[in-house]
């Protein structure tokens, strides 16, 4: 087998966000024994599918594992420790270890990723100085780099020149290229991610039009039930402009039960948790506390002190039957508006044909 080929191949389903693809593809690979290179190469495109699926534990469990097998200053084992203290948000320790491997590094690809790495860091801690001065050296890079670094430096390049110098038309134009670049790859991923920057410009400088038609957009790109964390992310920062994502809920009224992501919960015996989503159910957009009291409780006057721990006791127990990771919710959101269900417009009203001998799926197995 051509195992830089299959590589390629894994490494064009991550991008476009095929993302259950990479993990079954490399796992069936692994089983013939590709040799060292191509072995951590997949492995490495099946850990940023896990992070992209939101199951961060197995991908740094996937990282660690990697680590073992390497010895302790190889540029491997750097880098992937140097992946695994980004993604812990410890920044000093990445910034150390992208150095390092930097100054190891014997090939320009593989500089350029130690130094792209290392700009990343120094973004996510707002140190402009540094930014300023490894800008240009990764740009006089892009020649001799393969089109995913190239993809990953341009998005960097835009979130400076717009979070840092607050020049917008210079990052909507590097957004733009992105997408062009990427659209005949069919790579979703660095599609999902510019017009994510888009939307975030248009919406803090307040263009509402602009904004509604890169939401629209982002919906056609992102599959849910694939990009969990991204979802995650789109919910929490569009919320308030009636924008959320998620997998469709099914309510089913005769027997109180809902469906996530086709797995039926039910409610029968939880009436107040069935009447508050059935509440979010029934209205458009964000629901208040005091109209989700006037439902849950018709007999009793709306009092603050009284009714808010309750219904934030209620949205606890909700989040932990029905969301599938632990607070970062794709579901049921909350604002300063009160509460909403996620794609509020995609959730659907079935009859089902009902067999009360039938077994229902435990939300202990979601």
């Amino acid at each position: 087998m051509d195992w830089n080929s299959k590589v390629d191949e894994i490494k064009n389903l991550c991008y476009q966000c095929e993302f259950r693809k990479v993990v079954e593809a490399v796992d069936r690979s692994l089983v013939m024994d590709p040799g060292s290179d191509p072995f951590f190469k997949m492995q490495l495109y099946k850990s940023q599918a896990l992070f992209e699926m939101h199951k961060v534990n197995d991908a740094k469990a996937l990282l660690r594992h990697l680590t073992e097998h390497e010895e302790k200053q190889s540029d491997f084992y750097l880098y992937v420790m140097a992946k695994l203290h980004y993604s812990d948000k410890e920044w000093e320790k990445a910034i150390r270890l992208f150095r390092l491997l930097a100054d190891k590094s014997e090939s320009v690809r593989e500089y350029f990723k130690a130094i792209l790495g290392l700009t990343n860091s120094y973004f996510s801690i707002r140190k402009t100085s540094e930014i300023k001065r490894l800008l240009p050296e990764l740009e006089e890079l892009l020649d001799v780099v393969p089109l995913d670094q190239d993809l990953s430096f341009r998005l960097l390049k835009a979130n400076v020149f717009y979070s840092v110098d607050n020049n917008i038309q210079k990052a909507k134009r590097i957004f733009q290229e992105v997408i062009r670049k990427s659209i005949p790859h069919q790579w979703n991923y660095f599609i999902i991610k510019s017009l994510f920057g888009l939307s975030s410009m248009y919406q803090e400088t307040g263009r509402s039009e602009s904004l509604e038609a890169t939401l629209d957009l982002m919906h056609c790109y992102l599959n849910t039930d694939e990009s969990v964390y991204l979802t995650y992310l789109v919910n929490e920062r569009f919320k308030d402009n009636n924008f959320t994502l998620s997998s469709p809920l099914q309510f089913d009224h005769e027997f109180k039960r809902i469906a996530v992501q086709g797995k039926w919960i039910p409610l029968h015996d939880k009436p107040l948790i069935y009447n508050f989503l059935d509440v979010l159910h029934r209205k458009e957009g964000f629901v208040n506390k005091e109209q989700i009291a006037a439902q849950l409780w018709p007999d009793q006057q709306y009092k603050p002190r009284t009714h808010d721990p309750r219904i934030f006791d209620l949205a606890r127990r909700i989040r932990a039957l029905i969301e599938p990771y632990e607070n970062q919710p794709v579901c049921l959101l909350s604002g300063r508006f009160g509460y909403k269900l996620a794609s509020k417009d995609r959730n659907i009203e079935v009859n089902v044909n009902h067999s009360p001998a039938a077994p229902t799926q435990s939300a202990a197995h979601l």
